[in-house]
């Protein structure tokens, strides 16, 4: 091998290693603190990021105009209920929560992306619709970056998924 590939292929081994360390020491989580954004009241005038980092997840009318959103479905528990699956389903996305207040059934975290640790912010809140019926509200943010590459809207539409399917069993049993 030539002097120049063994130069690379040593820094290559270097760079990975120094990251490595970097990464699984926590360093990154210091490097990239998440803040604490105001808490999210969901309706027609909530103020949005001009890029396009962010997806939303709403009904009845709690959200502004975007495009990067999704209507919510009717979900067939109250939303007291919801909400307890809400926390169950989030206690699994490896976050950390940050604000829990059980009498607007309003949760939020941070989670951090697997690789290079950023941070995003997560609101969930469940929502009544009729009776028995709730909606999920859901604003998913990321802290750093202008773009997401749609890391937010597959968190949510995943968990809208995984909630759909957690609520559809309490359909049979009423």
């Amino acid at each position: 091998m030539s002097r120049f590939v063994m130069l690379i292929m040593w820094f290559i081994a270097v760079v990975g290693l120094t990251f490595a360390g970097v990464r699984f020491s926590g360093l990154l989580d210091s490097m990239l603190p998440p803040g604490e954004p105001e808490i999210t009241r969901f309706s027609p005038e909530m103020t949005l990021p001009a890029q396009p980092n962010f997806y939303l997840v709403c009904g009845g009318g709690h959200c502004p105009p975007a495009i990067r959103k999704v209507e919510s479905p009717v979900f067939p528990v109250s939303a007291a209920q919801l909400f307890s699956r809400i926390e169950e389903l989030a206690a699994g996305m490896g976050g950390k929560v940050t604000f829990r207040n059980g009498e607007t059934l309003h949760i939020r975290f941070v989670v951090r992306s697997p690789i290079f640790r950023f941070p995003d912010w997560v609101d969930l809140q469940a929502s009544p619709v009729e009776d028995n019926t709730s909606q999920l509200l859901a604003y998913s943010r990321s802290v750093y970056g202008a773009d997401d590459f749609g890391a937010n809207e597959k968190r949510l539409k995943k968990f809208i998924a995984q909630l759909s399917a957690l609520t559809a069993g309490a359909r049979a049993s009423q």
